[in-house]
């Protein structure tokens, strides 16, 4: 078997399909697997050594006059496979197994842009969470094979190697809940930012009785000596991606937004609370046991208003709520 997975978009995209692609390499450890991503994400699977990479390079894909000789390209390199899936179901994820000409061509049922016009398989449309979306894909498909159980949930990237945590080491002697604040988001999800006031309250409100750090990134380099400061809590330095997730799976608990950090923390196995407002209830739900959703919720949302300036749906998220869960 010669197996083409596909998932394009941002960081957290990837990170939830992740736990069904390890579901279908444990159950076809014979078959060839590639997987078309985005260059930019390219290295987030790394720790799937059985797993082909194909990068589909994002800034052609931006451009209408080189995104379809850019799919065209990536179909050549896949030519030969004889099944695809499809976890993304847009035009551009589509198209790229029609180019190849791979016979059979799955599709994870949400088929946009006509994406489905492209597909022969796969389950119909059912609203659903995003990793509950993509491991349906992978149980179907297994279903189809007479093999069960790949729509289980698994935090695929508990047991990786990763590098040595000393960037926030663990105490021997400390008793001490290990919290991780992540107070931002990436630039197009400014909109679902928990207020900083919120987050200083909240840090405030724990730094005697738990040990704290800030997990800031590149958007957030403004207040990488602000925020310390005001707060009293440290913020870890800067460090590459797999470097922070060895610290994330060192913690009792994660505090994060709608964001790729708090998908890397639930697949690392650190629970996680989530502060949510104008995202899918559905959509965004994160799977059983892995923590907690906490929602700031008014009229409006859920909502995909990324340049709302009202974000009256996190204002909402009041102090005592997270605290109650903690």
């Amino acid at each position: 078997m010669h197996l083409l997975l596909l998932r394009l978009s941002a960081l957290g995209d990837i990170l939830r399909v992740l736990p069904a692609w390890k579901s279908l390499l444990d159950a076809f450890p014979q078959a060839k697997v590639q997987a078309v991503v985005e260059d930019r994400h390219a290295f987030l699977l790394e720790p799937f050594s059985k797993i082909e990479c194909v990068v589909v390079h994002r800034n052609n894909l931006s451009n209408p006059f080189r995104a379809i000789a850019e799919l065209a390209r990536v179909g050549n390199l896949v030519k030969g496979a004889d099944i695809s899936m499809d976890f993304h179901g847009i035009l551009k994820s589509a198209l790229i197994p029609y180019f190849a000409e791979i016979p059979e061509r799955w599709g994870d049922g949400s088929s946009k842009e006509g994406a489905g016009l492209f597909q022969n398989n796969g389950p119909t449309y059912k609203k659903q969470s995003r990793y509950a979306q993509a491991l349906r894909l992978s149980e179907c498909f297994g279903l189809k094979h007479g093999i069960a159980n790949l729509g289980r949930f698994e935090p695929v990237l508990k047991n990786i190697c990763l590098p040595d945590n000393t960037n926030w080491p663990v105490s021997k002697t400390s008793t001490r809940q290990r919290i991780l604040l992540v107070p931002g988001t990436s630039r197009a999800g400014a909109n679902k930012r928990w207020p900083l006031t919120q987050w200083i309250q909240l840090a405030n409100e724990l730094k005697n009785s738990a040990d704290l750090r800030w997990s800031l990134g590149p958007t957030e380099a403004g207040w990488r000596k602000w925020l310390p400061e005001k707060s009293g809590v440290e913020a870890l330095p800067t460090m590459a991606f797999w470097e922070l997730a060895s610290v994330i799976r060192s913690t009792d608990r994660v505090i994060v937004g709608d964001t790729g950090l708090l998908h890397l923390s639930v697949l690392l196995g650190t629970q996680v609370i989530a502060l949510m407002g104008p995202s899918d209830p559905f959509i965004s739900d994160i799977p059983t046991g892995t923590g907690t959703i906490v929602r700031g919720k008014i009229e409006c949302s859920p909502c995909r208003e990324h340049k709302c300036l009202r974000r009256g749906c996190m204002e909402q998220l009041h102090l005592d709520k997270v605290l109650a869960v903690l």
